[in-house]
């Protein structure tokens, strides 16, 4: 394989992964924000090789692709990307001679291993922990309405009132207790005013 082919097959991996981050930045918007930048840039660098090549530098063929519908869905396809185009540079390193071209391809490869890989992987863990967080939290809610639905009918053991209660976190108990004795100062103050 010539010098030339590696630059359009890396190119056109590039142009990928570039179209790909700029469908995930509009629908996501971070970290994608920064991998099509970074995308961008490796572009860049690899026309600049095909430039002092005299070839011609092709259009972007990925204009219309198609992401997963969810962030975690991006996030994981994003990593396989990357994960695929560290074996692509791989592939194009072996028996390349031009040493210009050659650095591109290591710095390229390891923008994808060092940079991008890890910010999905953080992204991904940060998406995953906050709807962990979500469904706790509508589980915590939904508990809440059937312990106020049996405290109503009378229907509330102390042993019940106690479970439900060591699973609240203490500084939201004390912020719910605050607030609510502010409430009812608040109230006062104005029903006091109104007199």
């Amino acid at each position: 394989m010539t010098t030339q082919e590696k630059i359009l097959i890396a190119l056109d991996d590039e142009y990928k992964a570039y179209s790909f981050y700029n469908k995930a930045m509009q629908l996501y918007g971070m970290p994608f924000v920064n991998l099509f930048q970074s995308e961008a840039n490796h572009i860049n660098a690899l026309s600049l090789h095909l430039q002092n090549l005299n070839v011609p530098i092709p259009q972007n063929p990925y204009e219309d692709i198609v992401i997963p519908n969810t962030l975690s869905g991006a996030l994981e396809a994003a990593i396989e990307n990357e994960n695929q185009n560290i074996a692509l540079y791989n592939s194009l390193i072996e028996g390349e001679q031009d040493s210009l071209v050659l650095d591109t391809f290591y710095r390229l490869q390891a923008a994808s291993f060092n940079n991008h890989i890890p910010s999905l992987f953080n992204a991904l863990n940060a998406n995953t922990s906050l709807l962990d967080k979500i469904n706790n939290g509508r589980a915590l809610l939904s508990e809440t309405g059937e312990i106020v639905a049996q405290l109503q009918n009378g229907e509330l053991t102390q042993g019940q009132l106690e479970a439900f209660l060591n699973k609240l976190n203490y500084s939201l108990m004390g912020g719910m207790i605050l607030g609510a004795f502010g409430a009812i100062i608040l109230n006062e103050f104005l029903n006091q005013n109104k007199e």
